[in-house]
């Protein structure tokens, strides 16, 4: 029967589709439409030829073999306008109204922190305890107008970041067959590509059987998919199992950080007042944080901890260094009871380009050693607490392999000799021996000790930069 040739061209396109299609780059329905085409000219030119028909017949059954193939095609493209506007109303329906609000939202805190920094005049008054505490009541105000001013924008951050994450149905489908083979049931994919950013995917599955598959392993399958290199996420599952787990992959870094750190207690004290933090972030950041507690003892060391800890979880959590410490200022403005006050010194370094951006909030210099020679970044300003109003002033440099970053606590460069701090430290590093950056920080301690004059507590972090 003459319909039957037609099924059996279109099966053997479907397998051909089966095999080797990929929905993302649009050759489906050329696959389909080629593999059929073929198939039903082979049929006709092998029946006519063996019949011994005329030329002209097998020209036409050329003909009728493109003309399939043509309707296959078309059929496609169809299909394919079909789909997308029966998926895209609803998306547009659904979206538009949560962005509103989302806006709503933002302007609303944006209304009531305005309203708050409209501090009320008060009368003149006689005694001093009165004026302390109007003066404390508009640092209150102030604290809490830029609280709200913060969240504002971190429903703007929000929102974009919920609008960034993305299906990819075609993408899924080519992944969840690849790592079927592997042995793993994949059961949802998203993926996260904000503007200027890297890319993120998070995909949520287990193994079928009782194996392990390596994250590492699945990461190599992205990235022959994706076109581009992807590793876990740090910290991420090592092994994906029968428990149904999410894992992150990011983009491959062009950088990797070795860092050490070495810290000294002043000699009348049993706890330091100063506290490091360093963490990894999925976009590809580098955070390494100092923070120096005002005084000594328990006291000072228990808020530059607080400090650092609600530094890193809101970092982590997605906000922006600069939303990040105004908010802990605010915090710490707002104590009932007399503020400790604590310097905030962070750096953060991009693991894809290697540029650096330093935040430094009453915090001393840092130092950057190059080939060509160590260089000094300074920060100005108040430690966190002194006052609501924060003025920040960001500074941005280009790290390159092998240089070196120096973070120090304002106690080293006390133990130098005065007014020479900086030129004798930067003297001290750039003679400092090649090693690890932990060997590198004890090393540059017991020379700043050498000096004699320790009366503070010291920290020196060391973070060294270097392409994989």
């Amino acid at each position: 029967m003459e319909w039957t040739k037609y099924v059996l061209a279109l099966t053997v396109g479907g397998c051909l589709l089966i095999l080797f299609g990929r929905n993302e780059d649009g050759r489906d329905k050329w696959l389909l439409g080629g593999g059929a085409g073929i198939c039903l000219a082979a049929m006709e030119l092998t029946v006519e030829y063996m019949w011994g028909d005329e030329t002209w017949k097998m020209i036409v059954s050329l003909m009728k073999a493109t003309a399939f193939f043509s309707a296959v095609v078309l059929a496609g493209y169809i299909w394919e306008w079909l789909y997308d506007r029966r998926k895209g109303y609803p998306d547009l329906e659904t979206a538009h109204p949560v962005r509103q609000w989302m806006q709503e939202y933002q302007e609303s805190f944006s209304q009531l922190s305005r309203s708050f920094c409209m501090v009320p005049q008060f009368a003149d008054c006689g005694t001093r305890g009165e004026r302390i505490m109007q003066e404390r009541l508009m640092e209150s105000r102030l604290a809490a107008a830029g609280q709200l001013q913060e969240m504002s924008q971190i429903l703007v951050g929000t929102m974009e970041r919920i609008y960034s994450t993305r299906e990819d149905t075609g993408l899924e489908q080519d992944i969840g067959k690849r790592l079927r083979l592997m042995g793993v049931q994949v059961h949802k994919v998203f993926f996260y590509n904000p503007q200027g950013r890297k890319r993120q995917v998070y995909v949520t599955m287990n193994t079928r059987r009782k194996i392990c598959v390596p994250s590492k392993k699945i990461a190599a399958a992205l990235s022959e998919l994706m076109e581009c290199e992807m590793m876990p996420a740090r910290d991420s599952r090592s092994f994906v199992s029968q428990d149904r787990v999410t894992i992150l992959f990011v983009e491959g870094v062009a950088y990797n950080v070795l860092y050490g750190v070495k810290k000294e207690t002043r000699p009348d004290e049993a706890v330091s007042g100063d506290n490091f933090s360093v963490f990894w972030l999925p976009e590809g950041q580098f955070y390494a944080g100092l923070s120096d507690g005002m005084g000594s003892g328990v006291q000072a060391c228990t808020q530059s901890e607080l400090v650092l800890d609600l530094l890193e979880q809101f970092l982590e959590a997605g906000f922006s260094r600069e939303t990040a410490v105004r908010m802990i200022n605010s915090s710490i403005v707002l104590q009932p009871d007399d503020p400790v006050f604590s310097t905030m010194d962070l750096a953060a370094i991009d693991l894809y380009t290697g540029v650096c951006d330093f935040l430094k909030v009453g915090a001393c210099a840092s130092f950057l050693k190059k080939e060509s020679g160590v260089e000094c970044i300074r920060g100005a300003g108040l430690p966190a607490g002194v006052t609501s109003q924060l003025a920040l002033e960001p500074y941005r440099m280009r790290m390159y392999d092998g240089n070196i970053l120096f973070l120090v606590t304002d106690g080293v460069l006390g133990a130098l000799p005065a007014g020479q701090e900086e030129e004798v430290m930067k003297e001290l590093i750039w003679n400092l021996a090649p090693g690890t950056p932990a060997e590198m920080a004890e090393r540059l301690m017991e020379q700043v000790k050498a000096y004699g004059q320790a009366v503070d507590d010291m920290t020196i972090l060391v973070a060294g930069l270097w392409r994989r």
